[in-house]
C-alpha cells in the first residue's frame, strides 16, 4: 500500500527498508540529543518492534534520491506511567490506545510535505484501530511544537514543561470535537 499526497509517498516499512530506516533514525537521535535505552528500544530492533504485528506499524517515506526522507510509527499504549502524572497515565489505562511515535524527517527533506504526509498516514492508520490516539513531542526541538499545534484534528492535553524533555501531549480529537 502506498499513499500519495502531492510528491511524498508513504508506505509501511518492510524488511528491505530496515537498514536505511535504522540509519535515518540513529541520525535523528543524534540531532535530538542521543539514544536513551529507556525510550528507544524499538530503534534497536525495528523488526521485532514493528514487523508482523497487527497492532503496530512503521511507516517510511523516501526522497527522490532514494534516501529515507522520514518515518512515523504507531504502537499500542499511551505514555509510560513512570514519566507522566498519575492522572495522565490513568486517562489511558482502560482504553484501547495507540500512540504515534518517531515522526522524524531528515533535515534535507524538511519543508517538503514529508512530515505532514507521514503524520497524517500514521493518524489514519491509528484511528482505524484504536479508540484513543495520542502522541507527545519535545517542544525544545525547533518547529516540533508548532508542527503539532497546527496539525488538523489534534487537541493539546497536557504541557509537561519543564520536565526534562519539554514534553507536550496531544490526542487526536474524537469526531465532532474539532
Amino acid at each position: 500500500m502506498t499513499v500519495a499526497v502531492g510528491k511524498p509517498t508513504v508506505r509501511p516499512a518492510g524488511v528491505e527498508d530496515l537498514p536505511a530506516v535504522e540509519l535515518h533514525m540513529r541520525a535523528m537521535l543524534v540531532e535530538l540529543g542521543g539514544h536513551d535505552p529507556r525510550f528507544h528500544t524499538d530503534v534497536d530492533d525495528l523488526a521485532a518492534a514493528y514487523l508482523g504485528q497487527p497492532d503496530r506499524v512503521l511507516l517510511v517515506s523516501y526522497a527522490e534520491d532514494g534516501t529515507v526522507a522520514g518515518t512515523a510509527s504507531v504502537r499500542p499504549g499511551g505514555p509510560q506511567a513512570e514519566y507522566v502524572p498519575e492522572w495522565l497515565a490513568a486517562r489511558y489505562a482502560s482504553a484501547s490506545v495507540g500512540q504515534i511515535c518517531r515522526v522524524w524527517v531528515a533535515p534535507s527533506a524538511r519543508r517538503g510535505g514529508y512530515g505532514r504526509t507521514l503524520a497524517q498516514a500514521a493518524v489514519d492508520w491509528a484511528v482505524d484501530r484504536f479508540d484513543v490516539v495520542c502522541l507527545h513531542t519535545n517542544a525544545s526541538v525547533p518547529g516540533a511544537l508548532a508542527f503539532w499545534r497546527a496539525f488538523p484534528g489534534l487537541v493539546e492535553v497536557y504541557d509537561a514543561r519543564p520536565d526534562p524533555w519539554s514534553t507536550v501531549h496531544f490526542e487526536v480529537a474524537s469526531p465532532g470535537e474539532h
